[in-house]
């Protein structure tokens, strides 16, 4: 894993951990290490190696330049993080069900995991959406690289 501005970054995030009473930040970046960690089992299964991640004032973000990839190996990473926050929270919902017992926490968390994912499928450069967006134009271009 690399620090990029690395006395920045620990800084923030020390500093945003010492005032998150409401545990609100915790959850995020929970939320968002399962969601990179999806990335990178994909990733390590793909390649058989583990790709380089990089922790920044931003976020956390797998480096990817310079590794060749098909659209169809593209899809299957850009999907895992998302589908990976989906399963998360269905699975928090599903075990409340189970037992009975619902808690804010478990809400709380269910609801981060939607937001994370969700966001990441915006087809915005950087994020999976536009990863996904590639794919899907290049399967109804019949496959022309484009």
């Amino acid at each position: 894993m690399r620090l990029r501005a690395p006395a920045a970054t620990l800084f923030l995030l020390v500093c945003l951990l010492a005032f998150d009473g409401t545990g609100v930040l915790r959850t995020g970046l929970l939320c968002a290490v399962l969601h990179e960690s999806a990335h990178a089992a994909v990733f390590r299964k793909q390649w058989h190696r583990w790709p380089d991640l990089t922790l920044s004032p931003l976020g956390i973000c797998l480096q990817l330049r310079g590794v060749p990839m098909t659209p169809d190996e593209e899809l299957l990473l850009a999907a895992a993080g998302p589908l990976a926050n989906l399963l998360a929270s269905g699975t928090v919902l599903w075990a409340m069900q189970a037992v009975g017992h619902y808690s804010y926490a478990g809400y709380w968390f269910a609801c981060t995991n939607l937001l994370v994912g969700g966001a990441n499928l915006l087809p915005l450069p950087g994020l999976d959406g536009a990863h996904i967006l590639h794919w899907l134009v290049y399967s109804l271009d019949n496959g022309r690289r484009i």
